[in-house]
């Protein structure tokens, strides 16, 4: 006769724990279907305070790192342009990345000769001294930009001097996880003691870009804080909310600035 748990073998098992549906991860998504110049329309063709802000709080940031004919880059570029505008007075090189071959071809022919829509993002870097001294923004990046079909998680490790990241770690995954490594793989490119600039959208659910739905994470202040923390150290940390906010699904921005520290740990490393 077969023996029986404590308790006595007339009772029902305990039911198994619910399946949770898998989170869309970043390889779930049909990056090629991005259509950056949608995405370009609904985000950049009027410049935001908000961005504004963002742009001129990193300017500032380079423009006081002591940064001089460095190898730059931009990782996650999609349909932005003006993280690689912040580094271009420093740069004999930035190298903008991107996964979606979408992206990369409206990176290229912006690289080559960009839309005068992003002249008032240049004009807000031109504010500064450093940046005014560079009267042919347009023919400099053309001359020291190189575009890189290249997955965050792929790029390779302390290749660069200085670097920017912004609204990826939120924006390529709904998987925590994902935007936890995307970070630390970021902070792992650059070169030790380099100067970075990350920014992320604060309680993201997720974003349209023309008929097409995009996931994403709604990340925190406190965990997007410890997790660079992890790889930089001179950390400065600046939260741009706007009431009401002048894009749906967002709670905010935060901005990120430091230096790298000799190895960046992942957030995913414990």
């Amino acid at each position: 006769m077969a023996s029986t748990p404590a308790g006595g073998g007339c009772e029902s098992p305990a039911p198994p724990p619910p399946i949770r549906p898998s989170l869309p991860s970043n390889a779930d998504v049909e990056w090629d279907r991005f259509d950056p110049q949608a995405y370009v329309r609904h985000n950049y063709a009027v410049l935001r305070d908000d961005d504004r802000e963002i742009l001129r709080r990193t300017r500032d940031f380079f423009a006081d790192a002591e940064l001089a004919d460095a190898d730059c880059v931009d990782v996650g570029s999609g349909a932005n342009l003006y993280p690689a505008l912040s580094l271009l007075p420093f740069a004999r090189r930035v190298d903008l990345c991107d996964w979606s071959t979408s992206n990369v071809n409206w990176l290229r022919t912006q690289v080559a000769g960009y839309d005068e829509l992003w002249d008032p993002y240049w004009q807000v870097c031109a504010e500064h001294p450093t940046y005014a001294a560079l009267t042919d923004p347009r023919g400099r990046l053309a001359r020291v930009g190189r575009v890189l079909r290249a997955s965050v998680f792929d790029v390779p490790r302390h290749a660069w001097d200085a670097g920017t990241m912004f609204f990826v770690a939120c924006s390529i995954s709904a998987d925590r996880i994902e935007a936890e490594q995307a970070i630390g793989r970021f902070l792992d490119a650059l070169r030790p003691h380099s100067p970075f600039a990350v920014a992320v959208m604060l309680g993201s659910h997720g974003y349209s870009v023309g008929p097409r739905t995009f996931p994403a994470v709604a990340l925190q202040r406190a965990e997007v804080v410890a997790g660079i923390t992890a790889g930089a150290y001179e950390l400065n940390v600046h939260e741009v909310r706007l009431t009401p906010p002048l894009r749906d699904g967002y709670v905010g921005m935060l901005l990120a600035t430091g230096r790298t520290r000799g190895r960046a740990r992942r957030w995913s490393d414990g």
